[in-house]
Parts: structure tokens; C-alpha cells; sequence
């Protein structure tokens, strides 16, 4: 198995990422929005720290109780807490396993909504070298991981900034967080990046493969 790490986005933003060598993040607080998003990017889940399951819920005036879980068959609810001020930055990049003369099986058309052009790391294991020393130098508080996708009616307790609604599973994500920040976004410059690193249209995901060359 073969690990790519991608960064997809705008063609005027990933070519200037390669060529400067740097990655972009943004406050956390910018992907939650309660409106619908055609990208992926907005959630509106984002900064959830807690989901609660709630099977009896009742609704109050002064003359009378309503008592949903008795109107409503099979009555279930979620309620929620989410950060309001993170002050955390974050990175979202897609991770791809490709397998040996086999083609990439995990991509999906929704990712094309991300951007037209995608950063390719393709030593992963250098990317970390890079990122660390990077990190180590400007003294920053930083975590990465990938998501974990969670079934919202399902799930009853705690959850972190590295969870996300299981409908965007489809992105794959290694998301990478700055903690302690208050600009509204900021650059990471990572020394060596262009070296293991390369530009190709997001389209061209789905055609990616790992081949073996004959002697």
C-alpha cells in the first residue's frame, strides 16, 4: 500500500503553496455554517465537542405540556455544545491508499467541488520531517490526525475537533490543527515541500496509479 497526501483547492492557491512552500490554514470557526454547501467545506457540526442523545423532550407554555416523545413515533433528538472562540487554525488535506497496478478505488466526483487543482505529497514520511521541524521552530502547539466520521444519532458523549458527520467520509481527511491563534488565518512555511511535492488537476485524481516499470 502506498500513501499520497493532497491538498485540494483553488489553482491560484495550491500553485502558490508549491511554489512558496507553505501550507495554508484558516480558524476552525470559518468551515461551521448552517447553510447548505455544495463543497464540503461548510458543516454545520463543525466545533462540536459534545453530542447527546435525547429520546424525551417536551415542549412548555403556561397552559399546557407538549410531550414530543409521545406525539412523535420512534420520537429521537441530538443536542449539541460547540466551541464559540477556538482560536484554532486548521489544514485539511485528503488522504489516498493506493495499492500496486490497481486503480485508485476510493475517490469521489464530490471531491472535484473542493477546487480544481490538487498539491500531491508524495513522500508522506518526509512531509512529517518537514512539518516537525517546522513546528519545532516556531514553537507552536499543533496536533494531526486523521477524522474520524461518527454517525450523529448514534453517537452519545464526547467528541474532538478530529470528528466529523459520517456524510463527509467521502473527503478522506488528515487534518492538521494550530492551537492558540487569533489571526483569521495563517501560513506554514515548510522548507523542502516542492521537492517531494507536485501539481495536478483535481480531475485527474481518479486516474492516479501506482505501477511497477519493467526492467
Amino acid at each position: 500500500m502506498y500513501l499520497i497526501l493532497s491538498k485540494i483547492g483553488k489553482a491560484n492557491h495550491i500553485i502558490d503553496m508549491y511554489e512558496n512552500e507553505y501550507l495554508f490554514f484558516s480558524n476552525i470557526k470559518n468551515f461551521r455554517s448552517p447553510k447548505p454547501d455544495n463543497t464540503g467545506r461548510l458543516d454545520r457540526k463543525e466545533l462540536n465537542v459534545n453530542n447527546k442523545q435525547i429520546i424525551r423532550l417536551t415542549l412548555k407554555t403556561e397552559e399546557k405540556e407538549i410531550h414530543f416523545h409521545k406525539v412523535f413515533r420512534n420520537f429521537q433528538g441530538q443536542f449539541s455544545e460547540h466551541l464559540v472562540d477556538p482560536r484554532t487554525h486548521c489544514c485539511s488535506l485528503h488522504w489516498l491508499e493506493l495499492e500496486l497496478d490497481q486503480d485508485l478505488a476510493t475517490f469521489d466526483e464530490k471531491l472535484l467541488e473542493l477546487g480544481d487543482k490538487t498539491l500531491l505529497i508524495l513522500d508522506w514520511e518526509r512531509f512529517f520531517e518537514i512539518l516537525d521541524k517546522a513546528v519545532s521552530d516556531q514553537n507552536l502547539g499543533i496536533q494531526g490526525r486523521k477524522v474520524s466520521y461518527y454517525n450523529p444519532k448514534k453517537v452519545d458523549g464526547e467528541i474532538s475537533l478530529f470528528h466529523k458527520d459520517d456524510r463527509f467520509q467521502y473527503q478522506k481527511e488528515f487534518r492538521i490543527l494550530i492551537y492558540q491563534l487569533t489571526t483569521p488565518s495563517s501560513k506554514l512555511n515548510l522548507q523542502g515541500l516542492k521537492e517531494i511535492s507536485t501539481v495536478i488537476e483535481t480531475k485527474h485524481l481518479k486516474t492516479l496509479r501506482i505501477m511497477k516499470e519493467k526492467n
